[in-house]
């Protein structure tokens, strides 16, 4: 068994060892952010084989792993990990992992892994050289921020220290009071923070605070994933001091680039207003951040029966396998020791509804009219509607075979559009012909029958 261990400040020097000579970008592997966000997840450490380890908590109860970072068989390490996962009742869940190593994987364990790349997980990386001098047109417009901020206010710039760490307390209190309700993540975000001012010096984190006429304008604050490349982990700024985010940024860049090439802002995690202002630096690099997770004989199966019937790339399978798929979710007819038939429920919502929906339904050509869809769909509506979670069925046929089927199980065939707000898209492809065929399980189901536009 691998022998983990809970993270310790002294931990650093493993990291050190290992990872800061790497070259590696990710910010996941910044010490200091595993060790700040360690409430949140509840990572460990081990060394094992000649690699260093770091197991985390994964959503509420699975466990994943890094990127394993050393030399080594992939073969033993990946088994050992497996072996870890299966002790602690999971599937082996290994993220943050470079094109590479997706490749090692794949060479050891042909087929039994899903891999996915999500957008919202990559890393923004920039040249430090660019965020500091703001060149040539294109950052024009960030020119102009900091010059309406110079114009209206004297400032003051210095090193985020002990004397003016209370200044940031209150200036991300006010933070917090303008953006209402707190978030899970924030809440985790404001723990990670705490961590992070408490042990400022002992993890080597360094940061900068803007004044603005005397009042504090913004702060930031993050460590050196690697030699060459620095990780902003917060920046905060007061919104009603007009180009204090610009200011800091650019600031604290300046005094970066003369020691690190690269300056890594982190993820958008699909935040709309955070990817267009990251996208606004303009990054040198998208950093990958690939996952994979085993699949089950039956997962496996799952996705070849899909790949044949639909003619889905593997990596759109595996992306919903990886982030969607609920084996108690997913009913399958099996004949000769194979998944033939397949149909997926997905819980999703609008604004008012709770809307369970039926995808993904396939069976074999070969096994075809011997009514296992019919069977499948039957079942599927019987357990929605026992399970009372939802107000609506959806399913979109793909033409007048399955319309019937699921016509003979209470769909109307109201020709209700979906709309959907996924990275995955759950639609046929053709926005014009994601129309839905719809179940009402609830009264309120009734009253929104012209869209349904699918928000989680």
């Amino acid at each position: 068994m691998i022998d983990f261990h809970a993270i310790t400040a002294e931990d650093q020097k493993l990291f050190r060892q290992y990872v800061f000579r790497s070259g590696i970008q990710n910010c996941d592997m910044s010490f200091a952010n595993i060790f700040c966000w360690q409430d949140t997840y509840h990572s460990e450490l081990a060394e094992h084989d000649g690699f260093l380890l770091t197991r985390f908590l994964y959503g509420e109860n699975e466990t994943g792993y890094m990127q394993p970072v050393g030399s080594g068989e992939t073969r033993h390490i990946v088994e050992a990990l497996r072996e870890d996962a299966a002790h602690r009742g999971s599937a082996l869940r290994i993220v943050g992992m470079t094109p590479g190593w997706r490749q090692r994987i794949e060479d050891s364990f042909p087929g039994q892994f899903a891999f996915s790349d999500p957008r919202s997980l990559r890393d923004y990386i920039y040249l430090a050289s660019d965020l500091a001098n703001l060149p040539g047109r294109r950052y024009q417009p960030k020119r102009n921020h900091i010059n309406r901020f110079l114009s209206k206010y004297e400032y003051r710039y210095e090193p985020l220290t002990g004397e003016n760490v209370a200044d940031c307390i209150e200036l991300n209190r006010i933070w917090m009071s303008e953006h209402g309700d707190v978030s899970e993540s924030e809440h985790s975000e404001q723990m990670a923070m705490r961590r992070a001012f408490e042990n400022f010096d002992r993890l080597g984190l360094r940061g900068g605070v803007l004044y603005a006429d005397s009042r504090i304008a913004a702060f930031t604050y993050g460590s050196p994933v690697s030699a060459s490349t620095f990780c902003t982990h917060v920046e905060k700024a007061d919104v009603r001091i007009e180009g204090a985010a610009a200011m800091i940024n650019h600031l604290f860049a300046r005094d970066l680039a003369s020691e690190y090439e690269y300056i890594n802002r982190e993820e958008d995690l699909g935040i709309e207003g955070l990817r267009h202002s990251k996208q606004s630096y303009y990054p040198t690099v998208l950093l990958e951040k690939l996952s994979a997770r085993e699949l089950s004989v039956r997962e496996r199966q799952i996705r070849e029966l899909w790949m044949n019937v639909f003619g889905d790339e593997r990596e759109f399978v595996d992306s919903f396998l990886m982030h969607h798929h609920n084996p108690d979710l997913c009913l399958t007819c099996e004949e000769d020791g194979r998944v033939v038939a397949m149909l997926h429920v997905v819980p999703m919502r609008t604004r008012t509804l709770r809307v369970a929906y039926v995808y993904a339904v396939a069976t074999d050509p070969a096994y075809r009219r011997r009514g296992l869809a019919s069977r499948l769909t039957a079942e599927a509506v019987e357990r929605i509607r026992r399970s009372g979670h939802y107000d609506l069925a959806a399913v979109i046929p793909s033409g007048d075979d399955s319309r019937r089927i699921y016509a003979a199980q209470g769909f109307l065939d109201t020709h209700t559009p979906m709309r959907f707000c996924h990275e995955h898209d759950f639609g046929t492809g053709d926005v014009t012909r994601d129309i839905a065929m719809t179940l009402p399980l609830t009264e309120a189901a009734g009253k929104e029958t012209n869209a349904l536009d699918i928000v989680g």
